[in-house]
């Protein structure tokens, strides 16, 4: 008798379907596993039979061929447990199946006692299930998870409760197991969020803005750049308050919704970095602050056999910030060009091809020389104009034009320091930032678009709003200026931003100047 049924292997941050096929016969005893299983695949036929054995069944004595289709893709992980110790009870006639197993997917480890264990994935496999319109069958520590996908689910304790379900001895669950129309539940949600939130306000290590002394300018840079997801590039000598103020960002992100919560958990749950201390989902951005030393697969991701998200797929719907940017090496730098441009990352592999998301917001900061101290009038730079040349030199043009602000940032006199005037919190900030963000959710309905910043050339024409006399003025100005096409593009984007900050319809001079304010640096040529 042959046994199918459905599970999934992963590749990259995707549920691939997998058919599970069990074949008993008499002959030598053993199982043989077949169809690209990895070593943990493999080592699973341990597992089951003293999982099979601990619930109380006895356990066939003969020959058991298990099958994985299809075979040419590598099936790794542990997932394959639960659908194995089902198959082969089924096979050996040893529990009747009063299911129909073809409407599940079934996913879960198994403990040496039958237990069933917590498993990766639940995520991806929820979204593949969808789309097949199939239910899930998980592990109990699972369960709060996929409560959030908008799947139907069952999850089990043990491998006898699995077996108690199958067999019908549960029939009233048979039926309970499918809902029409089940949807992902906002309002729980919601709630769930804001737990998260109060309880990691209580540990929050990023500055709040009413703490920054001085620094108007950055902040007000900061602002602009959140509300319209534009890159931003900080350049100030050591000390000047750099790394405050991009971590300050963390506080005026706007609140994550439930999709986009589920597809950076997923993304997250491959990786091996923790995330958040306790709960289910990712229940604000994604924060990643990156190390300059860090590699090229460690930032965009990569791996042989099964690639893993790199950092700037981790920063999907969030923040990335690189400090000492210009340390990093140029073909780490020069990896960065094509995913900020298509908010995705394609790695190529002998066998299958991955692509990652990626659409974050890059905040990086960096020193305007070897030294730290050009340009500062507190500290003389000590760095040869031969020195600064091949500083600068590293920043391709390209990876420069992916940045809509640039900003200088210098230390601040200890007469600001020691001013006890308050400006605004950054709740204050982020409430104005979630408005901006409403503005343009309403302009761009119906589109691809989400913010500002991806806005190409045909898309500004026709959503910046600008009169003949104002595009008039700032053509004049970018002709005695010298602007750049790519900067005059990326400041209009810039000046839409701050115009829907301020809650203005069309752009007028004040968005325009203040924009190009934004350009305005001796260090880099915009």
């Amino acid at each position: 008798m042959i046994t199918r049924l459905k599970s999934a292997t992963f590749i990259g941050i995707n549920a691939i379907p997998v058919d599970v096929e069990i074949f008993i016969t008499t002959g030598i005893p053993g199982v043989m596993i077949v169809g690209l299983p990895d070593t943990s695949t493999k080592e699973a036929k341990d597992r089951v039979r003293a999982a099979i054995k601990n619930s109380g069944f006895d356990y066939p004595i003969k020959k058991i061929t298990i099958n994985l289709a299809p075979a040419d893709i590598r099936k790794a992980g542990s997932t394959f447990d639960l659908p194995f110790a089902i198959g082969i009870l089924i096979s050996a006639r040893l529990l009747k199946c009063k299911i129909n197993l073809d409407d599940y997917i079934i996913a879960g480890e198994l403990s040496l006692n039958g237990r069933l264990n917590k498993v990766n994935g639940v995520i991806a496999l929820g979204i593949l299930a969808k789309k097949l319109n199939k239910a899930i069958i998980i592990p109990d520590e699972n369960k709060e998870t996929a409560e959030f996908l908008g799947v139907n689910f069952k999850s089990f304790g043990t491998l006898k409760d699995v077996c108690k379900f199958i067999s019908g001895e549960e029939g009233q669950l048979i039926q309970a197991a499918f809902k029409e129309n089940y949807l992902p539940d906002y309002e729980y949600f919601n709630f769930y969020a804001k737990q998260m939130e109060l309880r990691e306000n209580k540990n929050n290590d990023y500055p709040d803005f009413l703490d920054i002394k001085g620094h108007e300018f950055a902040k007000r840079a900061l602002e602009v750049a959140v509300s319209g997801h534009h890159n931003i590039l900080m350049i100030g000598p050591p000390g000047s308050g750099k790394t405050m103020i991009a971590k300050s960002a963390m506080g005026i992100l706007p609140d994550i919704s439930l999709e986009e919560s589920i597809e950076t958990s997923n993304i997250c749950s491959f990786s091996n970095k923790k995330f958040q201390e306790e709960g289910i989902l990712i229940s604000k951005r994604p924060f990643i602050s990156v190390h300059h030393a860090i590699t090229t697969a460690g930032l965009i991701g990569g791996g042989s056999a099964n690639p893993v998200p790199g950092d700037i797929s981790l920063a999907h719907n969030g923040v990335l910030f690189i400090d000492e940017f210009s340390e990093l090496s140029k073909k780490t730098l020069d990896s960065l060009r094509q995913p900020m441009e298509d908010k995705a990352v394609n790695l190529s592999r002998s066998r299958f091809s991955i692509l990652f998301p990626c659409d974050f917001m890059l905040i990086a900061a960096m020193n305007p020389c070897p030294c730290g101290y050009y340009g500062d009038e507190n500290h003389e730079c000590r760095c040869s104009s031969a020195e600064i040349y091949r500083f600068y030199n590293k920043l391709s043009g390209p990876i420069l034009d992916r940045f809509d602000i640039f900003i200088e940032v210098y230390s601040v006199n200890l007469e600001k320091l020691m001013d006890n005037k308050s400006g605004e919190s950054s709740k204050e900030i982020k409430e104005r930032i979630e408005r901006t963000g409403k503005f343009q959710g309403k302009r761009y309905v119906g589109t691809d678009i989400r913010f500002n910043s991806s806005l190409n050339g045909s898309c500004i024409k026709k959503y910046i709003n600008i009169s003949d006399s104002t595009l008039s003025f700032y053509y004049n100005i970018c002709q005695k200026l010298n602007i750049s096409s790519r900067a005059y593009h990326r400041t209009l984007k810039v000046a839409r931003t701050i115009a829907d900050i301020e809650g203005k319809d069309k752009l007028d001079e004040d968005s325009i100047l203040e924009a190009l304010n934004y350009r305005n640096t001796k260090f880099l040529k915009a």
